[in-house]
């Protein structure tokens, strides 16, 4: 939410500027297509910013409205994993987990924060599961949870305890690194 609250105000913040030159024909200059660019260009770059804050701010948002069972992503309990809509999954149903780790290889700092490397886990079943998300995968049955909407820093703890969890409980784990786009 606060980085579509930002890309709108820094959208917002060129784009004044851009349609104040638009609207005012400013500046004067010898080549008409310059004038388009010095005015345009800044309209154009606050629009898109403001595009994609608003984009941020409506998925935010919706993210935000989810009440009771929905809001669940995973939920580890002794009867097995809880997952969105309050449907368990027993631990006897899981063969294996691919813990997921997102990397980002970028090479401008500015674009990407460590905290928002996110974590993910990829639950293969043994055998189906009535649950609307499950896909196949490999071969077999899988349920993909994806923890982006939340800072990773936030969770690590909780996450690498669940990890643990795994493993105690004889469920082999697999450690994936993926590259997460900027």
């Amino acid at each position: 939410m606060d980085k579509g609250i930002n890309a709108i105000l820094f959208g917002l913040a060129a784009l004044g500027p851009g349609l104040y030159l638009i609207v005012h024909d400013l500046p004067e200059t010898s080549s008409y297509l310059a004038q388009i660019t010095l005015s345009g260009l800044p309209t154009l770059l606050g629009g898109i910013l403001a595009g994609f804050g608003v984009v941020g701010v409506v998925t935010a948002a919706a993210g935000m409205r989810r009440r009771g069972d929905e809001a669940i992503d995973l939920k580890v309990s002794a009867d097995g994993l809880t997952v969105r809509g309050g449907r368990t999954i027993p631990w006897d149903a899981v063969s294996r987990v691919v813990a997921v780790h997102y990397r980002n290889a970028a090479n401008i700092r500015p674009l990407w924060e460590r905290a928002d490397l996110n974590r993910a886990v990829v639950l293969q079943l043994e055998r189906p599961v009535d649950l609307p998300r499950v896909t196949t995968g490999r071969g077999e049955p899988c349920l993909t949870v994806r923890l982006n909407p939340y800072p990773a820093i936030e969770y690590r703890d909780l996450y690498d305890s669940m990890v643990a969890d795994f493993e105690r409980r004889g469920i082999p784990v697999e450690l994936e690194h993926r590259s997460k786009p900027t």
